[in-house]
């Protein structure tokens, strides 16, 4: 994607090209880091887990990815703008976090994809795991969380008796983009998957999902806080959800129902 060069004015480390770059902004050596990706789905489950993740762990932004396939638009988060598309670290888990609140463009998800990753690897990521919810009709009646992933995980997932694989289907969007990456790469990449509410937060199902992430990688997050404030939570990402929906609806390029991306 490009050579890695130093831009004076900010002190910042970047990676990519001119349509999709990594702006590294803090160092955190890690060894074989785990990359999560959250982004937008079926009841923003993914959005969910990756608050909690960067919340409870005080996880710090170490990078952020510009690029024009994304709306120019700025995140306020409790007051305190943000760049929409963030990188979080935690060295003391070996643990990064990718996380956004806008959509990107159809033609530039391969660009901004391979820059991530290009990073990621450049970080020593070996594994990719997405957090996503897949869209159902009415409140799940089964929360168990499914798997997709790649021949050499299928036998590590496996193991985890609370989980099934997810015989068939398709992920679109950044999230399907990112997968079909690893596949390119020495890196493997899997999701977890959960049912959820399409139309509303599902804080629920974001628990689920972050429950699987301890008993694989025992990362260690405690979901006790995340189930009693679920309905403050639910409040704060429909206020997220209808600001983003105003983008979406002034970006006719981007899918209106780009939440409906997993089909199985």
């Amino acid at each position: 994607m490009g050579t890695m060069t130093m831009n004076e004015e900010c002190e910042a480390k970047v990676l990519g090209s001119p349509e999709a770059q990594v702006v590294q902004t803090k160092e955190m050596k890690m060894k074989k880091p785990l990359l999560v990706c959250c982004f937008p789905s079926a009841g923003v489950v993914g959005t969910i887990a990756a608050n909690t993740l960067i919340d409870q762990f005080k996880m710090d932004e170490i990078a952020h990815v510009r690029s024009r396939y994304m709306p120019s638009a700025a995140v306020f988060l409790d007051g305190r703008l943000r760049h929409p598309f963030r990188i979080y670290g935690y060295k003391e888990r070996n643990l990064l976090v990718v996380t956004t609140e806008l959509p990107v463009m159809e033609e530039g998800m391969y660009v901004v994809s391979s820059a991530l990753l290009d990073w990621a690897a450049g970080l020593g990521v070996q594994e990719t795991v997405v957090l996503d919810g897949i869209p159902v009709q009415g409140i799940p009646a089964d929360r168990k969380v499914l798997y997709a992933a790649e021949e050499q995980k299928i036998a590590d997932l496996e193991e985890d008796e609370d989980m099934e694989i997810l015989k068939k289907g398709i992920i679109t969007g950044i999230a399907g983009s990112i997968l079909s990456e690893t596949l390119c790469r020495d890196m493997v990449g899997f999701a977890l998957l959960t049912p959820a509410i399409p139309i509303m937060p599902d804080p629920e199902g974001a628990i689920q999902l972050l429950n699987a992430l301890n008993r694989l990688y025992g990362v260690g997050v405690d979901v006790n806080e995340l189930e009693k404030s679920a309905e403050e939570i639910r409040q704060k990402m429909e206020e997220m959800a209808h600001q983003v929906e105003g983008i979406r609806r002034q970006q006719p390029s981007i899918p209106s129902r780009s939440y409906e991306r997993m089909y199985a």
